[in-house]
């Protein structure tokens, strides 16, 4: 459908493909506009009954595109917006959304896949939040939908410490649906799509209506502060250090300032 977002629709089921191997499927602006299309396209189309959001080749998305990040004076309120109203997106349509996690979902990659309904993993596949290693606060709502899932406790500590979330411990947690063996993620995405289809369709889009009403009526507000936040850190000493100690290969330095 779109250079890096990917449509093909078969038998009710929409898969929506990050495809930007090159870059592990890194998310630019233009990547977070077109997916936030092509999710709305699937909602709008009465052949689509179900969505799957997957990475092509070994990673569902590394997040945010860092080298683009190095071009930038700083990180625009607009393009952080963006970001939440990405993973939003997926959160207000009507049809059912699995995030099929194949190896990382790291920053934005992981706030697109907790916006899901539901996502299946692997037990080598992984959640990680990523962003304080960047020295940024977060984006695509990541905070709010892991607060909505593990509660404050647990979401200060993937935040903080940006600790990889394997499948096993995704499971427990409550951020995982299911576990996939090795080699088996498609076909185990596949069929628990294909059990999706036999539910009552419209009944599961009203309780989507009502969650997103009453679980995420102050998400807007919620998303303009972490756009702010964002655009803050963007423009701080920390981040550029990160930036450039990932252009160059080598672990940042952070507080040099303090």
């Amino acid at each position: 459908m779109y250079e890096h977002i990917k449509l093909s629709i078969e038998g009710g089921i929409a898969t929506i493909t990050i495809d930007r191997q090159s870059s592990n499927n890194a998310l630019n602006a233009q990547m977070f506009r077109d997916l936030i299309s092509t999710v709305e396209h699937c909602d709008a189309d009465d052949a689509v009954k179900v969505v799957i959001v997957t990475g092509a080749g070994k990673n569902f998305s590394a997040g945010g595109d860092i080298k683009e990040m190095a071009m930038f004076e700083f990180i625009s309120y607009e393009l952080s917006m963006l970001t939440g109203q990405a993973a939003l997106s997926l959160r207000k349509c009507s049809k059912p959304v699995i995030a099929m996690i194949n190896g990382a979902a790291a920053g934005g990659g992981c706030g697109i896949a907790l916006g899901a309904d539901f996502r299946i993993m692997t037990e080598e596949s992984y959640l990680l939040t990523a962003f304080s290693n960047v020295a940024l606060p977060g984006d695509t709502g990541c905070i709010y939908n892991l607060h909505q899932i593990v509660g404050l406790a647990k979401t200060i500590e993937l935040m903080a410490f940006s600790k990889p979330v394997y499948g096993e411990e995704a499971v427990r947690l409550g951020l995982a649906t299911r576990l996939a063996p090795e080699g088996k993620l498609l076909e185990e995405t596949t069929a628990f799509a294909a059990k999706l289809l036999r539910r009552p369709l419209g009944a599961i889009a009203m309780q989507k209506q009502l969650y997103y009403e009453v679980f995420y009526r102050d998400y807007m507000a919620y998303s303009r502060l972490e756009a702010e936040n964002l655009a803050k850190a963007g423009a701080s000493a920390d981040h550029r250090e990160a930036v450039t100690a990932f252009i160059e290969g080598r672990k940042p330095i952070f507080n040099q300032n303090d």
